[in-house]
């Protein structure tokens, strides 16, 4: 019991480092600590966001999937495959400057059962942005996935999770709901997909957000181009895993919709 106890401990805790720098923070005043203080964990973000999903208490044996930073037509068309294989559904936080390069790919993730929301339009760190950037990110976001999933951008997920105080009120003031995650599936990895894939497999429980990626390429003011195929590689054990213990996946509306966030 207690080696299960550290193992989930070690994932969970690995889930606060799924960013890959660190930046200092502009947003001073907002945050306490200084510069220095990142919003890379749950309590951290609960600190400037207390209206942002982390996780959800829940009486149904239903897990978050949510993938970021596609459609990539690179690894998406893999990660839904194996979705399709494994019965599973997710919530894609897709980047709007890439639903609108891959509609047809955009089209596929709501067809095929998924949900769509906003990651921003261009996949800008929005506590490094004054309030009209923040503003004309989550709208211009939202209204890519809207073409295609009328209601998916009401959820929003700030890119890397560094959020603020003002990023929260202005999400706020747009009608909006930030979702962050409890484990991020890429922290794991750095011992091999398939250990990865088991070992989050296994520390997952109901109401538990999983954070991975189907997206590598982003352009625009971060660009960013990774290889996401260890991810998808994965993806099928975790799945497996989760089947074995009685545990579904769903996007993370219908969990927010079972319960109740925190």
């Amino acid at each position: 019991m207690f080696e299960a106890v550290s193992r989930r401990s070690v994932v969970l805790g690995a889930a606060s480092l799924c960013v890959l720098v660190a930046w200092p923070r502009v947003d001073e005043a907002l945050h306490p600590g200084g510069p220095g203080r990142e919003t890379d964990s749950p309590a951290l973000r609960h600190d400037v966001d207390p209206q942002g999903v982390t996780r959800v208490r829940t009486s149904r044996r239903w897990v978050a999937l949510t993938f970021d930073d596609g459609p990539d037509p690179r690894f998406t068309p893999d990660v839904l495959d194996v979705l399709r294989t494994y019965g599973c559904r997710a919530t894609f936080f897709a980047v709007g400057s890439n639903v609108e390069a891959h509609p047809d790919l955009a089209r596929r993730i709501v067809a095929e059962g998924h949900r769509l929301s906003n990651h921003t339009h261009d996949h800008v760190w929005l506590d490094r942005v004054d309030t009209d950037t923040v503003a004309d990110q989550l709208i211009r976001g939202r209204d890519a996935v809207a073409a295609f999933d009328p209601t998916g951008g009401r959820l929003v997920r700030p890119p890397r999770g560094w959020t603020s105080r003002s990023v929260a009120r202005s999400t706020s003031e747009l009608g909006m709901r930030s979702v962050y995650w409890s484990t991020c599936l890429e922290s794991a990895l750095h011992d091999g997909p398939a250990v990865a894939g088991g070992a989050v497999g296994a520390v997952l429980g109901p109401g538990d957000v999983l954070l991975a990626h189907d997206g590598g390429r982003v352009v625009g003011p971060n660009p960013q181009d990774l290889d996401r195929s260890r991810t998808v590689e994965a993806l099928p054990v975790l799945l497996e895993r989760l089947r074995r213990r009685g545990l579904v996946g769903v996007p993370v509306q219908d969990l927010v919709a079972s319960g109740t966030p925190h």
